[in-house]
């Protein structure tokens, strides 16, 4: 069951130039940053009132992220919902056919887990479910 949503993420090719502009237009406030050098790439959160985004920015020369700036030059990544029970959520929805892009959530920090719907299940949308504690 879906709570709310909770954020869109796009990959940029320059995460400072993207909060610079944002900030200067719309008023965001940076929030969390996380580095993955594993993955490949720097999440920066960003907020104005209730709308939050995602900037994704590659980190180095290889990964996922690097190769969606190079074919596609940036742009939108996914949407995020908020469940209140991930693995409830995740149980459900492989009862309706739906393909997850790994097999169990991935635990992004003490509080927060996530797992992604594969976008073959939902039309081409990379789908982020999201549990917060």
């Amino acid at each position: 069951m879906i709570e709310r949503f909770d954020h869109v993420a796009m990959v940029v090719k320059n995460t400072d130039e993207t909060v610079e502009l944002m900030t200067r237009l719309f008023g965001f406030k940076v929030g969390d940053i996380l580095t993955d050098n594993d993955g490949g790439f720097k999440s920066t959160m960003i907020s104005k009132a209730a709308v939050t985004l995602e900037l994704i920015e590659p980190v180095g020369p290889e990964g996922v992220m690097q190769k969606f700036v190079e074919k596609r030059g940036g742009g939108l990544h996914h949407i995020s919902v908020r469940v209140p029970d991930l693995e409830a959520e995740m149980k459900r929805l492989r009862a309706e056919g739906v393909q997850f892009v790994s097999d169990e959530p991935i635990q992004v920090n003490e509080t927060s887990k996530v797992a992604f719907i594969h976008p073959r299940s939902t039309n081409g949308l990379l789908i982020e479910l999201a549990q917060k504690d």
